[in-house]
């Protein structure tokens, strides 16, 4: 077995086409504030430790290539014991650390009921570490109208994950963060229906690694964060105190959440842990089902989806309508407003909507009476227009885009800057280093699970326009953003660029972060009719 893991761990360490394993090592966690520099005996000694954990997920899972894939995802076995703390009362059994400096490491796994995340604590606990998982509630379905308690399924579900795994299952509730720091904002940047903002992004990095990463290391004593979603974390090469990690693409092309996570902070990935970014789905479902031996209403669970922590709605335009006006408060600008749906082809009216915030780029528009299908291309929520755009087809010129804008940056860097793709540095009276801002190619990815596409990138400091003309077929008020843009052109037109979304950018596997699209460039179809 010890030959087939050292076989398989020599394997999965070949460089994958696309992926810049040349300039990053695998990411041990934690990435713990207290994590000292580690002497030649502290290697020797963590060396001996991830010789023990490598044998006991052996163990457990019985599969060398699963081993070698999970392995370098995993935190490291010890970190420093901090001042005053006391000798370790619970851990994995055998794993005393002989100097009285360190103790094992506690990991803490959001638990949410579904396959993923219960598979995730299971390696956890597998290897030895000392696991407890955390149930988060972040919405409150009592506040809306004829709303169904989908928590208790998830309480339910994860409890049975903590039953069979026997590790403590801890409760949290962030019903009133998640309102003030996602959902109000989600609101808000609708744009009264001219936009179709992504809140899961935000909630990665203002609840799970933002309110319960600090919940987990004050009130648990937790040093890392488990999840199970599909993306990797690594240091590179020239990072000798760990102390600036980069967000990877997980090995499953299908199920890659690096998107979702593109806007959490550098520093919380540090302490952040992802098992399954290694494995595929098809993976995880057979560890579940397997040797995990997880509850069955666990492992027949669908995966999430609809909006994060509020989950699947079946009418999505009455649940923002609802909200939405509420907060309002004023029918000239009500999410519900009706209006009418323009032809981009001849500009006549083809029927009516109700309301700009049931729709999204790219969605097919409900005309009534239409003998063939309309498809959204763009809205404009000027008071007194309320006007959804419309093309026939779904693959209308009207539909795709070569260049867009981009503001509200953020960056997975431990800075928070921009990284240094988008700067070169010029040498001035001989010594003094300035740097130039360039133009960078990268691959941009503008909503989850769509491919990614060949892109020219140039950063637009704080206070300059973007040299990129909008679209006719959108609002007359463009969105504006307080600091530096983003001029994104495409080598190939992309499909159904919509305001407000993500656009996330990639240098080979490597996350570099992104921001919302601020408005599409022209379209195919107005280029086209220009150029007659």
């Amino acid at each position: 077995m010890r030959r087939a893991i050292a076989r398989a761990l020599a394997e999965a360490s070949l460089p994958r086409r696309g992926c810049p394993s040349a300039r990053v090592h695998a990411w041990r966690a934690p990435p713990s504030r207290s994590a000292p520099r580690r002497s030649l005996s502290g290697f020797a000694e963590d060396a001996e430790l991830d010789a023990l954990v490598a044998s006991r997920l052996a163990a457990a899972v019985r599969d060398p290539d699963v081993v070698a894939r999970v392995l370098p995802h995993l935190p490291r076995p010890l970190v420093s014991r901090g001042s005053g703390e006391g000798e370790r009362t619970r851990g994995a059994e055998g794993a005393s650390p002989s100097s009285s400096a360190s103790r094992p490491t506690r990991v803490a796994v959001g638990i949410s009921g579904g396959v993923d995340s219960a598979v995730a604590a299971w390696l956890l606990k597998s290897a030895g570490f000392d696991v407890t998982g955390v149930l988060m509630r972040n919405w409150d379905e009592a506040e809306e109208t004829g709303g169904v308690c989908e928590f208790e399924k998830d309480q339910r579900d994860a409890r049975a994950v903590a039953a069979a795994l026997e590790i403590e299952l801890k409760e949290v509730d962030f019903v009133r963060e998640y309102w003030h720091a996602v959902f109000e904002p989600f609101l808000r940047d609708f744009e009264r229906g001219n936009a179709t903002p992504n809140p899961d992004l935000a909630c990665n990095r203002h609840i799970k690694f933002g309110a319960l990463l600090r919940h987990c290391e004050e009130a648990l004593g937790a040093d890392v964060l488990a999840t199970g979603h599909y993306a990797r974390v690594a240091a590179t090469a020239n990072d000798e105190d760990d102390e600036n990690p980069s967000l990877l693409r997980g090995v499953d092309e299908s199920k890659d959440q690096s998107y979702f996570l593109a806007s959490v902070r550098g520093e919380s990935l540090r302490r952040a842990c992802f098992p399954l970014g290694g494995l595929t789905k098809k993976q995880v479902k057979a560890l579940a089902a397997g040797p995990a031996r997880l509850p069955k209403a666990v492992t027949a669970r669908r995966s999430s989806a609809g909006i994060c922590f509020v989950g699947r709605k079946q009418n999505f335009g009455d649940f923002i309508a609802e909200y939405g006006d509420a907060e309002r408060g004023d029918a000239e600008t009500s999410f519900s407003s009706p209006g009418a749906f323009v032809s981009v082809d001849d500009g006549r009216v083809i029927g009516t909507h109700g309301g700009l915030a049931r729709y999204t780029i790219g969605q097919r528009a409900r005309v009534g009476g239409a003998p063939k299908a309309w498809y959204v291309v763009g809205k404009d929520a000027s008071v007194g227009d309320n006007v959804a755009y419309v093309a026939p087809g779904s693959e209308h010129e009207a539909l795709f885009f070569r260049e867009a804008a981009v503001g509200k940056l953020f960056w997975t860097s431990a800075s928070g800057l921009p990284p240094g793709v988008f700067f070169e540095s010029t040498v001035e009276d001989g010594s003094r280093l300035r740097s130039k801002s360039k133009s960078a190619r990268l691959t941009a990815q503008t909503r989850y699970g769509g491919e990614r596409v060949a892109c020219e990138v140039r950063l637009v400091p704080s206070g300059e326009a973007p040299a990129i003309e909008p679209t006719r077929f959108g609002p007359r008020r463009i969105a504006v953003s307080d600091g530096a843009v983003l001029e994104v052109r495409f080598d190939a037109p992309t499909r159904a660029l919509t305001p407000g979304q993500a656009l996330v950018l990639y240098e080979g596997d490597a996350c570099l972060g992104g921001g919302s699209v601020l408005y599409p460039g022209r379209s195919s179809h107005e280029l086209a009719m220009e150029a007659e």
